[in-house]
């Protein structure tokens, strides 16, 4: 049976048992008429695709040797992630916007803005969750859900995927098949098509969503927290061609994860958890 993620409305009678179902059974769920202000998010789609597309952004360049963790700052493509399971690196370069960091000064104070209404939302979210899983899961939590979310632990990436030069190394593509690592993700939906998800026949589905919705999936933690009842649903953004033109596309994940010290299960906390999984992807501690 074909994988069916859900589009909600957040105004909903219903909204918050729905949301849950099709987190539950798909790993994704999309939400519209949310809270996040569909201009806001214009602003910023325009403004971070022009960074993209100057010479500013060599300025804020991620330097690996003073890695403090968060990685804050520019990632060129050429030393982009490598998705685990893969050997050709994404065709992406992104940025890891941290507060009070080193950001773009006239992209900053939308950016932020953005990060503080979906990290709210996120909560919301999770509120939700809380409620309408099983209490036979729920009973292990080691404290509520959306008390666990910690702003500096979750992770901001604005993703630029520039258009295909015909360069491009064999089998490369703008993000590999994979899984968050994270509780929750939060992801406006970008101006192209591209995401899609694998369902339980290994079969590749388009989400449907249209600009100023909001996809939410949930990630590794979420599924260690409830061993399984959230999967940790494989995705991927394919490379322009058909019905996706070749045009740059700005994506905005937010990585919604709980503090370090969070205990997912017998076997890991939350800092343990992303230590294993960023050692797979990065090499690095």
């Amino acid at each position: 049976m074909s994988m069916n993620v859900q589009t909600i409305d957040f105004r909903q009678n219903n909204v918050g048992p729905e949301f849950v179902r099709s987190l539950h059974e798909t790993g994704f769920a999309v939400l519209r008429n949310h809270p996040i202000p569909r201009q806001l998010l214009d602003t910023i789609y325009k403004g971070w695709r022009d960074f993209f597309n100057s010479e500013e952004k060599h300025e804020f360049h991620f330097d690996p040797d003073n890695y403090d963790g968060t990685q804050q700052g520019f990632h060129p493509q050429n030393v982009s992630e490598t998705a685990v399971g893969h050997s050709v690196k994404d065709l992406k370069e992104f940025f890891h916007l941290i507060p009070g960091g080193n950001n773009p000064p006239g992209l900053v104070n939308d950016i932020l803005e953005y990060r503080k209404l979906a990290f709210e939302l996120g909560k919301e979210l999770l509120v939700w969750v809380q409620e309408y899983t099983p209490t036979n899961i729920s009973a292990s939590f080691a404290e509520p859900l959306s008390q666990m979310l910690c702003t500096d632990a979750s992770l901001l990436r604005i993703l630029h995927y520039p258009p295909l030069t015909g360069d491009e190394e064999e089998h490369a593509v703008r993000a590999a098949a994979h899984e968050d690592i994270n509780m929750i993700t939060l992801l406006p939906v970008a101006e192209q098509p591209g995401l899609q998800v694998r369902d339980n026949d290994g079969e590749w589905v388009d989400v449907a969503s249209v600009p100023g919705e909001l996809v939410v999936n949930s990630g590794d933690m979420l599924r260690e927290m409830t061993a399984g009842y959230y999967p940790s649903t494989t995705h991927r953004v394919l490379n322009p061609g058909g019905a996706i033109a070749n045009e740059s596309r700005i994506s905005m994940p937010f990585f919604l994860t709980p503090r370090f010290e969070i205990k997912l299960s017998e076997k890991y906390t939350s800092g343990s958890y992303l230590e294993e999984r960023l050692e797979l992807i990065t090499g690095q501690h």
